[in-house]
């Protein structure tokens, strides 16, 4: 049945990145747009900070340059996008250079887009400036604010200075704002018991997020068994915990090996420690990974810290047994057999449960796949949003 226009709402996204800069929260807020419009529940406008949009990369045809006001936007699946000018301090957490004559243009685009229908202010994460910057924009414009936090931490940045301001600007600002905000939105429980227990003790709604993901059919591999990782090759990762613990397995069982897929500033270390078993691959994109997901028997994620584990979901709807640390919101994912938890930091731990995954997975492989599929679903999902906000 077609909404009228009094039960429509316009939605204004504010964001430190959007696609296609890649990170996890980008890759949910283009999803958030895609699906909330899909739905014709109205108009989604992004503005986000233009540090890592490669306008190269954006297809010429969506890409729209007003040369009279100096301003940069592109339209796609029914969203807009628009580009404010900005810098990094620190880097990834953009700064806006408010000096810029196209930032106040896009402002003002964004208060005359407000007035057109109800409108709601959406941010992600409390600890982007974007999402402070925004929140004074809707207070000064009256418009209703909604905040979604993906965090279940306090932020651990490069050095114990800039941990503790950021830590500062938590316990000053955002036990005051959460206060003043018209709802807040949870990405799982373990992030709702944080908020509550740290920032606020309002009631905080949880919403899941989606999986936007069609897996390939599951190949059989006859000859061995494939290991993955995947994600940036960083400290908290701990993929070297992963190369022991599969070398020690390796002598055991010869018909297992390890692909590490991706890149990161270990990159070089990681292919010293690792045998000739252990093999680095690159691939440009979510789709060239998915499309070689299809081979894969295994996934491991030794991961210290996990905000929003969204890959797993595809690892099980890969149906590929996953071996993960228990941090964060991981278990709430899946209470199934293919999706074995390890005490993160143990390697022991994280070799007993490769170990038990080689054993098991062609009998654990697809456990989660109905469950996961009908809980991460975006189209349900968005449709709770939208009944959520229309009560406010």
């Amino acid at each position: 049945m077609q909404k009228s226009p009094n039960e429509l709402l316009n939605i204004i996204q504010f964001l430190p990145y959007f696609p296609p800069h890649k990170w996890w929260l980008e890759t949910v807020a283009e999803e958030w747009s895609y699906f909330y419009a899909k739905k014709s529940f109205w108009d989604v406008i992004n503005i986000t900070f233009d540090i890592g949009q490669n306008i190269s990369q954006i297809e010429q045809k969506d890409l729209i340059k007003d040369k009279k006001q100096e301003i940069i936007w592109y339209y796609k699946n029914w969203y807009k996008v628009y580009l404010l000018p900005s810098f990094d301090i620190i880097p990834n957490f953009p700064v806006p250079k408010i000096w810029k004559k196209n930032f106040w243009q896009i402002l003002k685009i964004a208060s005359l887009f407000s007035k057109e229908n109800t409108t709601i202010i959406q941010t992600h994460t409390r600890f982007f400036l974007s999402s402070f910057l925004w929140w004074l924009f809707a207070k000064y414009y009256k418009l209703k604010w909604v905040h979604i936090e993906h965090g279940s931490d306090y932020v651990q940045l490069s050095s114990i200075l800039k941990t503790k301001i950021s830590y500062m600007y938590d316990k000053i600002i955002w036990i005051w704002i959460f206060k003043k905000s018209d709802q807040i939105v949870a990405i799982s429980e373990w992030v709702e018991k944080f908020v509550q227990k740290e920032f606020v003790s309002r009631e905080v709604e949880i919403i899941y997020n989606g999986a936007h993901f069609s897996p390939i059919e599951k190949q059989n591999n006859i000859w061995y068994i494939k290991i993955w990782f995947v994600g940036r090759l960083v400290k908290l990762k701990w993929v070297d915990m992963l190369i022991q613990a599969f070398q020690k397995l390796k002598s055991i069982y010869p018909n297992i090996i390890l692909e590490i897929v991706w890149d990161g500033e270990e990159r070089e270390k990681l292919e010293k420690i690792s045998s000739s078993d252990v093999r680095f691959l690159w691939m440009k994109n979510r789709e060239e990974v998915a499309y070689f997901l299809s081979s894969c028997d295994i996934i491991v994620n030794p991961s210290f810290q996990e905000g929003l584990p969204t890959t797993i979901l595809e690892w099980l709807l890969s149906k590929c047994v996953v071996v993960a640390t228990d941090v964060w919101w991981t278990r709430e994912i899946s209470d199934k057999e293919d999706l074995i938890l390890v005490e993160k930091g143990n390697m022991k731990d994280i070799q007993d449960g490769l170990e038990k995954a080689i054993l098991n997975y062609d009998t654990l492989s697809g456990k989660s796949f109905q469950s996961v599929q009908q809980k991460f679903d975006w189209d349900k999902n968005i449709e709770k949003y939208f009944n959520l906000y229309k009560k406010i």
